[in-house]
Parts: structure tokens; C-alpha cells; sequence
């Protein structure tokens, strides 16, 4: 699972402590002793970045009462993590921490919820996600859909090959595209080669020229149903992408379709995790 190093850490924070806590420091109150507590609300949440969260206690001297793990379903109403230590230090780390887990924990809460839908119709499905997340935030996004059980489907342009149209259109015709296809299985004999079509016609040309994966890009689900029948009938060798507005709303209607995997940019856009942050004298 991802981790966010100690600077990303130092980074976060001083977005929001960039020359001290001028208010707790003016009460004087920094060095009293105290307790924060995170625990969810009304609904159940799947924890995410609670281990950054722990170290970013660490960096600022509070000690670990307890947490839960990544991926942890927390119920209702429960405390899942509980440090101590100064109260300067817990003021400091407070919101910062409250931010991370908010974000973090409604991606993860969103993509487990999506991952449950489509095994209800489909247990061997995969649900991932793709690079449109919002800028500066891609480490902590992708590790919240781990955490919720899904997967990236492309971390960034240098670890896999998918082919759009934006590609096909620097080569006159088909023959020059298929001998570039050629030459580039030969050179990335490990690496399995996804190209997206919008049509059964593209379909059928670019699984018969070699691709390995075709991403079936935002067909209609009557068309996508009948795509897919036909092209496994020619091709039973190929793997089969559906992506394109899917969603919670509807992503059991995509996966029985019969698709391999489901490739959302949905999570993303979940609402935050409610979180309810406590702070206690000891």
C-alpha cells in the first residue's frame, strides 16, 4: 500500500501551520497536557491514512492510544484513533490530521461501496480508478481506493501502454498503425497492450491487429451488451474495459455486461468522511 513519506508529511502541515499556532501560543495553554480523539458519526466509514496520520503525531511528540489500520471498516459512532501529548503540539497536527482522514476516508468509503456493488453481480471483478485525480493529491487518492478495495488502473504514463484515438491519428492509415502496434509488443514483451475504442467496428479491427485489452470507452449499455458477446465470440483472448460515467448508480448494469474490469473516475469526487474530533485535558 502507498505511504506518504515524512517531507509530504511536513508539506501538508505547513499549508496550514506555516509559522506556528499564534492563537494556542497566545493563550499559553501549549504545554498543558491533553487527549484528541477521531471517531466517525452517524455512518460507517472505511479508514484510510490512518498510518500517516499516526506519524504525523509522532513528528510533534504525541504518543498513540490507538488506531485502526487501512481498509478497517469502522462502525458508528467509534473512536478509531487516540493520541496524547502537549496541547500546542495536538493543535497543530488537529486539523491537518482531521483534513487527511476526511478526504481519504470518504474516497475510501465511496470505492468500497462501488467494489461491493459490481462483486454482487460479478465476484471476480475489478473495480479501479483512473489518473483524473485532482492535482497534488494523487498519492493520498490512490491510496484511499486501496484502502476501499479497488485499484489504480494507471498510475502515470511511464508503467503502462494504453492507445487512444490522440494516438492513432499521427499514422495515415491502418497498415502504418499495425506495424507500430507490432513493433511495440516486441519492444515491451512484460507490458500488455490496452488500446480504447468507441465502436464494435474499432473493436474488432484493433483486437484482430493484437491488442491484448480493449477499453470500451463510454458506450451505451444496450450497445456495450452486444459488443461485448461479439467480440468474446471472435476474440475470447482479449480483455474487456468498460469506462465512462460509471458510477454507484450504476455500476451492477456495467459489470453485467460482462466486463473484466470497471474503470471509474468516480471516487474522486465522494463527499468527505464525517469525522468528529474530540480534545480533552488529561
Amino acid at each position: 500500500m502507498i505511504i506518504l513519506n515524512d517531507h509530504e508529511l511536513e508539506t501538508l502541515l505547513a499549508e496550514d501551520v506555516p509559522y506556528g499556532d499564534l492563537t494556542t501560543a497566545s493563550l499559553g495553554i501549549n504545554d498543558q497536557r491533553a487527549r484528541i480523539t477521531f471517531a466517525t458519526r452517524e455512518r460507517p466509514m472505511v479508514a484510510s491514512c490512518t498510518e500517516e496520520a499516526v506519524r504525523l503525531c509522532g513528528l510533534y511528540g504525541l504518543e498513540i492510544d490507538g488506531f485502526v489500520k487501512s481498509g478497517t471498516l469502522v462502525p458508528p459512532k467509534s473512536v478509531f484513533l487516540e493520541a496524547h501529548g502537549e496541547a500546542g503540539n495536538i493543535h497543530r497536527v488537529w486539523k491537518s490530521i482531521q483534513n487527511l482522514l476526511d478526504y481519504a476516508g470518504g474516497i475510501a468509503t465511496y470505492t468500497r461501496e462501488a467494489v461491493l456493488l459490481a462483486r454482487s453481480i460479478n465476484p471476480d471483478i475489478v473495480v479501479a480508478t483512473t489518473r483524473k485525480t485532482t492535482p497534488f493529491t494523487k498519492k493520498i487518492a490512490i491510496k484511499a481506493v486501496e484502502s476501499g478495495g479497488g485499484v489504480a488502473h494507471r498510475l502515470g504514463l511511464s508503467e503502462s501502454i494504453l492507445i487512444f484515438n490522440y494516438h492513432r491519428i499521427f499514422f495515415p492509415n491502418n497498415e502504418a498503425f499495425s506495424t507500430a502496434l507490432h513493433k511495440t509488443k516486441k519492444a515491451n514483451p512484460e507490458k500488455k497492450i490496452i488500446i480504447e475504442v468507441e465502436t464494435l467496428e474499432d473493436a474488432l479491427k484493433f483486437a484482430q491487429a493484437g491488442a491484448d485489452i480493449l477499453q470500451l470507452e463510454k458506450m451505451p449499455l444496450t450497445k456495450l451488451s452486444d459488443a461485448i458477446r461479439e467480440i468474446r465470440s471472435a476474440y475470447p483472448h482479449v480483455n474487456l474495459i468498460a469506462t465512462g460515467g460509471i458510477s454507484t448508480k450504476n455500476i451492477a448494469e456495467y459489470v453485467a455486461t460482462g466486463v473484466d474490469m470497471i474503470v471509474t473516475s468516480s471516487p474522486y469526487n465522494a463527499n468527505p468522511a464525517d469525522i468528529k474530533v474530540t480534545i480533552e485535558l488529561l
